[in-house]
């Protein structure tokens, strides 16, 4: 992958494993199969050893050769980083033939083997969601100047049939590369089903609207489960001579794409929405069909229908009852290992029966043992005994020690079998172990997989003071907020506003509860313009309980769990990505891995072990973004480290992250104006679960018992407050 100066990276692995034997895929120049980079599942694709041996029979045709086009591929994917691209993790010479190999991301499955296994109509909601995501992918090739030239359903891959990449880049070029080049290449580099016209004529022409007319293709696979058959490009039909008006001629003309693929077209029902998209993407003449940024707009826009939103919300009562079914089925499951382990405990009780009675034999073999070793004395101290009698008492004590010896087998015979048992007895207890760590694991995601919803709006009485570009905190049914540039934290509860005490601090800080004492982080103060001071509000007072940072700033994010307090960006003469954390119980401050991207007020929020950031950026594409990372990653990462995952986008910017009842949510925000929208996150998305009285961007929230969320201030709303009650 390319770092933020466009320097090429890779990720360095100290082991890989190919699993040669678990192949994923084949194709005419290799194969792709399974492998692991250390602890990592990923692809690795492998060309055919006898292919490295090949010479171009043509210098001018070098880009034939596959080596050639193994080399273009590793070189494209190193310098591409998108949701929508399937991630390039390196390169690794196979130990077995020496020849390099392609390591990249796991996919399930690709497009053309969902739509082939899928056992009906694929639903409306996810043929939008698949069509984004491969605009997605094409909007960022060609605004970096990049022409796949080979799109098809066999190189988009699907992650749970939902979310898809594109793959493949053995044939993408750069869109100014040299004409004179284009024209000593192959007519057809790609699919020929999916190639548009010019791309098939000689010489061939490439352009973006090429990967346009492949994604129209691709609409109608999507929405037919039918590969694309187009019928010949040209057919003979009889015209007439523009000298000779009355007369007829055959002659061999071109077949438009849309009448060559009409078969197909018309499965798809009339009113479908993305038939129009079809339509226009499969334009005989380049110029007329849709840009891949055009194309992405129009399909944002459908995902706002209703049409959408019902298909989506059925797929989700359809998931839930899937789970419903999966839930019984796994209690049917465990009632039978209980059973099982009734089963298991009853032959244990039996084995230690079978135990103590072997013990008991034990002993009196032992009492016998000794019996005859006293036996054996008596007879030493009858050595002036006669001859005879001599004779026969050697010959008895000869038979006492093989008595001995057969008694001292079966000891040790029933010592293997006593360990036997015991190791048996630990395996089941492991077993009991493992089942009930199943069913709490069970009960936890099932839990998590619940939307929340709300039940009540209820205003509430105004702020004292207008409330923008602040902070806020809960402890217990309290809530509190402050407004930067102000020194003076209030505090909601019992419906009413109260104003504590003045903090230290003068302004610019950020307020956080820290065990139940809320704490004020850095800002200014009369002394220091960025403070490094940490203030918390114990009897009726501000003292400094903490040690102060290493680093001072204001308008920075905090949030606290597990002893842990994470304090990230904010300013400190520019804005910063820093972040640093202090171990409550030791007290100790220690510097971690850095933000994606420098932030300064920041929406932050803890919610399970992850740690979410909103940056509010002014850069376009970052203002949408959230970035997470586990509580135990970043109190274990070094300074430099990546370990922060960039998950789905909001569709707003200038939103406020807060975690209820489990739940992570995004309050308001700005699109075009502000936004009254709460989203909540479901690991691959955004979905909106209610509405606000007031719009608002840029507020404070806060969560109480009960469910409760609490909206406070923002652009246009500085003094509105309001409060949504979920289940």
């Amino acid at each position: 992958m390319a770092d933020r100066n466009g320097r090429e990276q890779e990720y360095i692995f100290q082991n890989v494993q190919l699993f040669k034997n678990d192949t994923l895929g084949t194709g005419s120049y290799g194969a792709v199969c399974k492998a692991k980079c250390d602890q990592l599942l990923c692809a690795a694709k492998l060309l055919y050893p006898v292919l490295f041996q090949m010479i171009a029979p043509d210098p001018g045709k070098e880009h034939r050769h596959p080596f050639r086009r193994f080399e273009t591929e590793c070189a494209f994917l190193s310098r591409i980083n998108h949701p929508n691209i399937v991630q390039y993790l390196g390169t690794y010479r196979d130990p077995d033939t020496n020849a390099p190999v392609l390591l990249m991301e796991l996919m399930d499955e690709s497009l053309t083997h969902f739509l082939e296994s899928s056992p009906g109509d694929i639903p409306y909601h996810i043929q939008i969601n698949l069509s984004y995501d491969i605009a997605q992918a094409l909007t960022f090739l060609h605004s970096n100047g990049i022409i796949h030239r080979d799109l098809s359903s066999n190189n988009v891959l699907l992650i749970a049939g939902s979310r898809a990449k594109i793959t493949d880049f053995g044939m993408s070029k750069f869109r100014d590369i040299n004409v004179n080049r284009l024209a000593t290449m192959t007519t057809c580099p790609g699919t020929p089903a999916f190639m548009s016209p010019e791309a098939l004529n000689e010489p061939p022409v490439y352009t973006e609207h090429l990967d346009n007319f492949s994604f129209g293709v691709l609409l109608v696979q999507i929405t037919t489960r039918h590969f694309p058959k187009p019928t010949d490009r040209f057919e003979t039909r009889e015209v007439f001579d523009l000298q000779f008006p009355n007369q007829a001629i055959r002659a061999y003309v071109p077949v438009p794409e849309i009448d060559r693929r009409q078969f197909h077209i018309r499965l798809i029902e009339p009113t479908h929405p993305l038939l129009p998209i079809v339509r226009h993407c499969l334009k005989d003449r380049d110029v007329e069909r849709p840009s891949s940024h055009e194309l992405c707009q129009t399909l944002h826009a459908l995902k706002r229908t209703p049409r959408y939103q019902e298909s989506s919300q059925e797929d989700l009562y359809q998931m839930l009852r899937e789970k419903d079914e999966q839930i019984t089925a796994k209690g049917e499951q465990i009632q039978a290992n209980q059973e099982i382990i009734i089963e298991y405990q009853e032959t244990i009780i039996h084995k230690n029966e079978q135990l103590h009675t072997k013990e008991i034999e034990n002993d009196q073999l032992t009492i016998r043992l000794g019996q005859q070793t006293q036996e054996n004395q008596t007879l030493q101290h009858e050595t002036e005994a006669r001859e005879r009698q001599l004779r026969r008492l050697n010959q008895e004590l000869q038979s006492s020690e093989e008595n001995t010896a057969a008694l001292q087998q079966a000891i040790d015979q029933r010592d293997r079998e006593v360990t036997q048992l015991r190791q048996m007895l630990a395996s089941k207890n492991e077993e009991i172990h493992d089942l009930s760590t199943r069913m709490h694991q069970v009960a936890l995601q099932d839990e998590q997989d619940i939307p929340i919803q709300p039940v009540t709006l209820e205003s509430l009485p105004d702020a004292p003071v207008g409330m923008r570009y602040g902070s806020s905190a809960a402890i217990r049914d309290k809530a509190y907020f402050n407004s930067y540039g102000s020194k003076t934290v209030y505090e909601f509860s019992n419906n009413h506003w109260h104003e504590l005490p003045l903090c230290p601090n003068t302004g610019y800080f950020t307020i956080v509860s820290v065990d139940d004492m809320l704490t004020t982080v850095g800002g200014v103060s009369s002394t220091q313009r960025y403070s490094n001071k940490l203030y918390s509000y114990i009897n009726n007072e501000w003292v400094k309980h903490f040690p102060p940072m290493p680093t001072g700033r204001w308008r920075s994010g905090a949030v606290y769990a597990n002893n842990t307090l994470v304090v990230a960006g904010g300013y400190y003469l520019r804005i910063l990505n820093t972040v640093e954390i202090l171990n409550t119980a030791n007290m100790q401050w220690s510097i971690v891995s850095s933000l994606p991207v420098p932030t300064n007020h920041t929406s932050t929020t803890i919610c399970g072990d992850y740690v979410y950031i909103h940056p509010r950026a002014s850069d376009d594409q970052e203002k949408y973004s959230v970035y997470k990372c586990s509580l135990r990653q970043l109190t274990q990462s070094q300074p430099g480290s990546d370990i922060w995952e960039n998950i789905a986008p909001l569709p707003v910017s200038y939103s406020s992250l807060v975690t209820v009842n489990g739940h992570l949510l995004a309050v308001g925000g700005r699109n075009i104006d502000d936004n009254n929208e709460i989203y909540q996150y479901n690991e691959t998305s955004w979905t909106v679960v209610s509405k606000m009285l007031t719009p608002r961007s840029v507020c404070y929230t806060a969560a109480l018992p009960g469910n409760k969320l609490m909206a406070v201030g923002g652009d246009d709303t500085w003094r509105k407050c309001e409060i949504v009650t979920f289940v």
